[in-house]
């Protein structure tokens, strides 16, 4: 009998209705000819490459061949040499609190501009200082993004304000209002060329149109459907492919194809959402890794993380922990950089570092529920196909040189599972298999079977199998 793995994360409502888990693991699709139609891998790690005396990280920029972070009520300038890092921090403070929203122009001395939730500030990049910036033809600001050489500042009544071009001044008369509804602004990003004006209840796309005065982008389609928070949206980001992934308004997570919010969530993910009381907890990031695309969205207690590349849905968990630590992303020196929330850590994320932070990144797979309801059976053996011989002969004693991972089951629905068993996945080069002999006989609910290894790495499973004996009910 087969034993099945998702290949996208089903936790349930309930334990004992799981379609199986993926905590710190992806299915990826193999070239045709391989002997599993996927091979289950652990995602990337974070290495950290720096770390910042303020601990809140609040948004970033890279400009030229500087990385701006902002952290607390300071921002820093980040140079690489060589691997090496220089942290300075910038002359200056940035005010209010939570995330904040930078955007650059095409000067020929860059010009960057930051809102926040107390207001503006601009980043003089020959001096590495910081300072508020205010126009008095400005609203209160909640955004600001840069497409076609204009800044665009948005206001939570529904009007965006254009800049001059390449330049950080603005005219009263240089605005427009998303007005297909009257549901205000949460955010505007610029996608491919469009502006993305986005509203509580609807996303509007505007078309630059260079004209000599007034705004200078037109509006075309409108969607019937919003953002739900300002944090709820990534894949806009420099370094990515334009592929826009959002919560939207009625909760559940889109893709933008063309013109069309495709929905991609899942009911499981979609009552997470839900639950979220304070839109603002909901933060999505994107990143790249051994040639898959990922979109992170962070809830207050979950992580949850969408492989474009695949088109399916794991779930990642810092060790200790429900939900992941890292946030925020950007494309700076090469890498793609994240950011611890509760320290100042910065990561880099790396596809071959099977840690977080030099701690466990722990790979978790949960099967799907084998059963012949209202019947039992007797595992004689279970048989488990890993990519073996992964030790390091040079490496860590005996996490590394000698891995292992742990095999246990569950028999009442995936409430809780049994003590686990030790198999060895094989020193450098070793061969070796990986089976439980006599495990038992299950429940009525079946059995689901969970696999763990924490040792730091390289991870190839592909299915699973068992010899098994009816019983009668």
């Amino acid at each position: 009998m087969e034993i099945t793995f998702p290949v996208s994360t089903a936790p349930g409502v309930n334990p004992t209705e799981n379609g199986g888990r993926l905590i710190n693991a992806y299915a990826e699709t193999v070239a045709q000819g391989g002997r599993s139609g996927v091979v289950w891998r652990r995602p990337p790690g974070l290495r950290t490459i720096f770390e910042t005396v303020e601990v809140e990280p609040r948004g970033a920029i890279y400009v030229g061949a500087k990385l701006y972070l902002v952290s607390g009520d300071k921002v820093y300038v980040v140079l690489e040499a060589a691997g090496v890092y220089t942290v300075t921090e910038c002359t200056g403070t940035i005010g209010g609190s939570g995330a904040v929203y930078i955007a650059q122009n095409m000067n020929a001395t860059t010009q960057v501009l930051i809102v926040h939730s107390a207001g503006m500030a601009q980043i003089n990049t020959s001096t590495d200082t910081v300072s508020s910036f205010s126009d008095g033809d400005l609203p209160a600001a909640n955004s600001i993004c840069w497409t076609d050489t204009y800044f665009v500042v948005t206001s939570q009544d529904g009007r965006m304000f254009a800049s001059a071009n390449n330049a950080i001044t603005f005219a009263s008369t240089d605005y427009a209002t998303a007005e297909s509804e009257p549901d205000g602004l949460v955010r505007a990003v610029a996608v491919g060329g469009n502006l993305l004006a986005m509203g509580f209840s609807s996303i509007e796309f505007w078309n630059v149109s260079a004209d000599a005065t007034g705004f200078p982008f037109t509006r075309g389609p409108v969607l019937s459907v919003g953002l739900l928070g300002p944090q709820a949206i990534a894949g806009f980001e420099p370094g990515f492919s334009d592929t826009v992934i959002f919560v939207a308004s009625d909760r559940t997570v889109r893709r933008l194809d063309g013109y069309t919010p495709v929905i991609i969530s899942t009911p499981d993910l979609q009552r997470l959402i839900e639950d979220v009381e304070d839109v603002d907890d909901i933060q999505c990031s994107v990143y790249v890794a051994a040639g898959h695309q990922f979109c992170q969205i962070n809830g207050p207690s979950w992580t949850w993380v969408y492989d474009i590349s695949e088109q399916r849905w794991h779930e990642r968990q810092s060790y200790g922990e429900d939900r992941a630590r890292n946030v925020y992303s950007v494309r700076a020196f090469d890498d793609w950089l994240t950011f611890d929330r509760d320290s100042g850590k910065v990561f880099r994320i790396e596809s071959d570092y099977q840690k977080e932070d030099g701690g466990p990144l722990v790979w978790e797979l949960r099967s799907t529920q084998a059963h012949r309801f209202p019947g039992r059976f007797f595992v004689r053996l279970a048989s488990f196909d890993f990519v073996t011989g992964v030790g390091d002969d040079a490496g860590i004693d005996p996490i590394e040189t000698n891995p292992r991972v742990l095999v246990s089951w569950s028999d009442n629905g995936g409430r809780t599972f049994g003590n686990p068993v030790e198999r060895e996945l094989g020193t450098e080069g070793q061969d070796v298999t990986i089976e439980v002999n006599r495990a038992g006989v299950t429940g009525e609910r079946g059995r689901q079977w969970r696999l763990q290894i924490s040792d730091p790495v390289r991870i190839g499973f592909m299915g699973a199998a068992m010899d098994v004996q009816e019983r009668a009910a």
